[in-house]
């Protein structure tokens, strides 16, 4: 998959919803198409198959979507499947979403804890993360029970890990340091 690809479909996309005023539209019709893909293995087959032509696969699609999303992604689906690109849909979309936030000053960040955060701990880590950025926070919330507890936060490539595992590491990695360093 080339990326400058994607970009390049995902930024014309983009600027004419924008244009039209559609953006979030866009994006959710994006959304449902990827996760549609992902969830049917039958949807996916009939995107992924080289037998069924690019025609078919038109034809198809308008009759599964033309009523359900924004007259532009239906376009932008046809022209992807004319093209041949739909094995690049996700990437497409990813860019797409990357833009939107970008655009909107948005932070999109992975907070992962390993309970169930109430909600006023997420009320308050929205709140400071917001205050911190000074970007409108787009959370996303994910539990993995194997941090044992605390919170570990992941904007981009930064990451702040709070977590007791992060803690046990960390430890782990100066004790291994200080025995070598005796030796």
């Amino acid at each position: 998959m080339d990326s400058r690809v994607a970009k390049r479909y995902a930024r014309a996309l983009f600027n004419a919803a924008e244009h039209a005023g559609v953006i979030e539209a866009v994006e959710s019709d994006l959304g449902a198409i990827s996760s549609l893909a992902a969830d049917n293995p039958q949807f996916r087959g009939f995107l992924q198959s080289p037998r069924i032509s690019r025609d078919d696969k038109v034809r198809i699609a308008e009759l599964l979507f033309s009523d359900r999303v924004t007259a532009l992604s239906m376009s932008m689906l046809r022209l992807m499947l004319n093209k041949r690109r739909e094995s690049e849909f996700d990437a497409i979309r990813e860019e797409y979403v990357r833009m939107r936030r970008e655009r909107g000053s948005v932070l999109y960040a992975v907070i992962t804890s390993a309970v169930e955060l109430t909600e006023a701990e997420k009320t308050a880590l929205i709140g400071k993360l917001a205050s911190q950025s000074g970007k409108t926070v787009e959370p996303d919330f994910r539990i993995e029970p194997a941090l044992m507890g605390g919170v570990k936060v992941a904007v981009g490539d930064y990451v702040l890990d709070g977590t007791v595992r992060g803690s046990l590491n960390l430890l782990r990695d100066r004790l291994k340091y200080d025995l070598l360093k005796q030796h």
